[in-house]
């Protein structure tokens, strides 16, 4: 045994070295540890922003097999998977031109060619073929001429004139059809002003973009005040929103700003109301939901606590937004047999349920019977499985944060199941939000606030106009027509909201724009 020769001193010295080694050994570990899942997690994370900025930018579809029995009162839906059929191309013309107008031209052989090449004998006529060939007639500007005669009374002296339909914007030389065109092209076609203010100049009407956008402000500015209001307050009157916002960059002040969007789904075929703010504040929805009670839906987003929290106002979640954080993760792990890919799996029957119900028209109150007898279980499952699998994953993964982002939701996710009204997710009111974002490639940003909020209600009037399927462009145009009659409380604006007013108004106003037109184009 060979035993140590030096002193007591020296052992102590080189124990206490050996010690001073193995903590740092320790500590060297546990910060490769650390250092290793911070590079999983930043990989990740390139991963995942790398096939946002390249990848397609649609989702992993959900599908449906389901089988229904007994009447629509008391059906038991009985849910297996979940598919959404891909639309087949349908080969050949598929144009409808049935509702266009026509122009006949006739084709026929001069005489000399009505002479049988072969007998010199006259043709004799057996028939006719007709083919149809889709044409467009290019944009015109004309000018309409109000004449108005004057009458006097050479005794009195009086003098009488006969009136003038009134313009939108008074003394401005736009008329109503000019502007509806303008308003149209930006905000639902995203159409710049300074590219509208070019294609003026190709058919030789100079009208500089600041005018156009001039023109836009003024009739916004001339129905807000009526049209505008009518709309918040049909609103904010339903006991159902879904609502969301998106960014918006404001010229001035240089910073981002958002576009709010309220969403009433059951009035009409569906009401949205647009609103600018310099912030994505939750005090923002907080104030101008400050006397809604009912149901009120929106994603996960912390602005909305205290919203959801308020008395008087059940707060509901969006299990689309769970989805998208799982289907983030498969994009990047690419993996078909992993947890994400099982949530996706697992909520198919609850999309494939909610499909059908729509489909089959089914009223409140069936809905709600039937997402508790079938929609429940699973939803509850689902809580408990991704519970079961939170402690299997690292919290910061992109994993761990979609499981921590669901869980955080299921308060606000399962009361869906007792609202018949309500949706499972916020797709509707995100659908409102799509065309802006659209748009938003196009114009780049908003000037100012002041402006935003013109273009705010441009955006609500069309977006709901389309909604209850109207005509934007005749819609708006009628509008326009009426604001002088609204200025002088002649007319009742709640009368004229997309979901409420009488159709055949606009039918007897559009017929009467296209025999104007005809009578422009007859006359040149």
């Amino acid at each position: 045994m060979l035993l140590y020769s030096g002193n007591i001193d020296q052992f102590a010295e080189l124990e206490k070295a050996y010690s001073v080694v193995a903590i740092e050994l320790k500590e060297a570990k546990q910060k490769i540890s650390v250092l290793e899942q911070e590079n999983i997690l930043l990989k990740e994370q390139l991963l995942y922003l790398q096939g946002k900025k390249f990848a397609a930018s649609s989702e992993i579809n959900l599908g449906e097999i389901v089988d229904l029995s007994g009447d629509a009162a008391t059906k038991t839906i009985s849910v297996i998977a979940h598919a959404r059929k891909k639309a087949t191309k349908r080969r050949g013309r598929n144009i409808d031109t049935s509702d266009l107008p026509r122009y006949k031209m006739y084709h026929d052989l001069d005489d000399a060619h009505k002479i049988c090449m072969n007998c010199n004998v006259v043709l004799e006529k057996i028939g006719q073929d007709t083919s149809e060939q889709l044409e467009v007639l290019p944009m015109r500007l004309y000018i309409v001429e109000h004449t108005r005669y004057k009458y006097a009374c050479r005794p009195c002296q009086t003098i009488v004139m006969s009136p003038k339909p009134s313009s939108p914007i008074p003394k401005s030389l736009a008329g109503g059809s000019l502007l509806a065109e303008v308003i149209i092209n930006k905000y639902q076609y995203h159409l710049p002003l300074y590219r509208q203010s070019k294609i003026f100049e190709s058919f030789d009407a100079l009208i500089p973009d600041n005018t156009l956008g001039n023109w836009v402000m003024q009739s916004g500015e001339g129905l807000i005040p009526f049209i505008g209001e009518a709309l918040w307050q049909s609103v904010l009157a339903i006991d159902y929103l879904q609502v969301d916002e998106t960014p918006i960059k404001l010229l001035t002040p240089n910073k981002k700003g958002y576009l709010w969007s309220y969403f009433a789904p059951h009035l009409g075929q569906g009401l949205v109301v647009f609103e600018l703010s310099e912030t994505r504040s939750g005090s923002v929805a907080e104030t101008r939901l400050s006397e809604f009670t009912g149901l009120l839906q929106t994603d996960g987003y912390a602005g909305y606590k205290s919203l959801r929290q308020r008395e008087g106002v059940v707060g509901l979640a969006c299990l689309t937004h769970c989805r998208r954080k799982f289907v983030d993760v498969l994009k990047i792990t690419k993996n078909a047999n992993g947890v994400a890919a099982e949530f996706v799996q697992r909520i198919k029957p609850l999309y494939a349920l909610e499909e059908k119900m729509r489909e089959l028209k089914l009223t409140f109150h069936t809905r709600k019977r039937l997402r508790q007898k079938q929609a429940w279980p699973i939803l509850k499952a689902l809580f408990n499985w991704l519970k079961q699998q939170q402690i299997k994953v690292p919290p910061k993964s992109k994993l761990g944060q979609a499981i921590q982002y669901t869980l955080n939701q299921k308060p606000y996710l399962n009361k869906y199941l007792r609202h018949g009204k309500a949706e499972i997710d916020t797709n509707w009111v995100e659908n409102t939000i799509r065309p802006i974002a659209v748009g938003r490639r196009n114009w780049l940003f908003m000037k100012n606030v002041k402006s935003g909020a013109v273009s705010a209600f441009w955006y609500s009037l069309i977006s709901s106009a389309i909604l209850n399927g109207l005509n934007p462009r005749v819609y708006i145009h009628f509008l326009l027509m009426q604001m002088h009659e609204l200025r002088q409380g002649k007319v009742d604006p709640v009368k004229l909201l997309p979901h409420i007013i009488d159709r055949q108004l606009l039918v007897e106003f559009s017929a009467k724009q296209i025999a104007i037109g005809k009578q422009i184009f007859n006359s040149s």
